[in-house]
């Protein structure tokens, strides 16, 4: 396939198609295609068939649950690395929508089965992602669950300190808006302004802008977090 080519994914009919921009084989010699999603873009939606499984090169895209009421559970932010739709299911559980151009490469699910059959190197990668992904669904039903408002939030900055900040200077340009951030961790728009608001008053973080964001005092945002101690990082943050 040549550059602009249109690949009509399941999901066209209800958003814009993904643009590919060639066909290629990974390191175990599995076929992908490489395909281009700009901001707003679905990858998939909840109830579609999977066709197969999408591997993150590049930006960032959020996995959300629409619940019978109406209302969106935001289940987590996926980056660069990151595989998507990785699922046994008849159907896909949860939407995936671009939240940034974003690049991926799509495995169709025959090659993506036949791989994890014959190469035994792909299938421990695969089920060690899945184990990771499992122990981050936990830390997020804790994060909601058991969580106050104060603890939730900055368990998020965590997070997004953890996935996204810049290693020259320590920022993070948030990708979202607040509104997925309190879709996220369950609160209000109103709540989580709020708190963000008294960890920066506090000297905890620094908030130079809206969407804009560095941690001055990570010992305390993490004990802000209702973690006791630095060491119990790592399970804060979620999988990576």
């Amino acid at each position: 396939m040549t550059a602009h080519t249109i690949l009509q994914l399941p999901t066209a009919a209800r958003s814009s198609s993904a643009r590919a921009s060639h066909a290629h084989r990974d390191g175990h010699g599995v076929p992908r295609n490489r395909l281009r999603f700009e901001p707003h873009e679905h990858l998939f939606f909840q109830g579609d068939q999977p066709t197969g499984v999408f591997q993150i090169i590049s930006g960032t895209v959020i996995l959300y649950k629409l619940m019978a009421d109406g209302r969106r559970q935001i289940q987590d932010f996926a980056s660069d690395g990151d595989f998507l739709a990785l699922t046994f299911a008849d159907i896909h559980n949860l939407s995936a929508e671009a939240l940034t151009d974003v690049e991926v490469d799509f495995i169709a699910q025959a090659s993506f089965d036949r791989a994890l059959q014959d190469n035994a190197t792909f299938r421990r990668s695969i089920f060690t992602l899945i184990g990771d992904m499992l122990n981050a669904s936990r830390e997020q039903a804790l994060l909601l669950g058991r969580k106050c408002a104060m603890e939730r939030t900055a368990t998020f900055l965590l997070f997004l300190d953890s996935r996204f900040a810049d290693p020259a200077t320590g920022f993070v340009d948030i990708r979202m808006s607040r509104c997925d951030m309190a879709d996220y961790v369950g609160l209000t728009l109103e709540t989580v302004s709020r708190m963000m608001n008294q960890l920066k008053r506090d000297g905890i973080i620094e908030l130079p802008q809206s969407n804009r964001i560095r941690i001055s005092d990570r010992k305390r945002l993490i004990a802000a977090a209702g973690e006791p101690t630095e060491e119990e990082y790592a399970s804060v943050v979620g999988y990576r």
